[in-house]
């Protein structure tokens, strides 16, 4: 049988070495930081959370960003499936939201192989969906 292997990857602010979760966590990321049809060769890479920054902070817009987040998570990143979004450093006044997202990382899901799990949690700071910085 061939050797199973963790992703890895380059920490894009720091450089070093990222495997496993903490790998698949910046994959979300920059999943959810990058706008659909900006990046050549790779249109459809992204999510449309951004379409929804200078909106009111309603119950609709929430729920839209939910869908929004889990939609793109799921179809990009096959290490991560999202068990629960919740928000997450809400501040009303600015209009800045978080959320905190529950997950389960499958460190062979690249591979196809969803035997593995494991529960983990990743933040997604209202700055990284283009709010108010906080």
């Amino acid at each position: 049988m061939a050797e199973r292997r963790l992703r890895t990857g380059i920490d894009r602010h720091t450089g070093r070495l990222l495997r496993g979760l903490d790998h698949a966590a910046q994959s979300v990321r920059v999943i959810l930081s990058t706008r659909r049809i900006t990046r050549v060769m790779r249109l459809g890479f992204g999510s449309d959370l951004r379409d929804l920054r200078g909106e009111n902070l309603t119950a609709d817009n929430v729920l839209k960003a939910y869908a929004e987040i889990v939609d793109a998570v799921h179809s990009q990143e096959p290490n991560i499936r999202i068990v629960e979004v919740m928000p997450w450093r809400l501040d009303g006044r600015s209009g800045a939201i978080g959320f905190l997202l529950s997950v389960l990382h499958y460190p062979f899901g690249h591979l196809g192989d969803y035997s593995v799990s494991e529960a983990a949690e990743i933040n997604l700071d209202a700055r990284l969906l283009g709010g108010a910085s906080s």
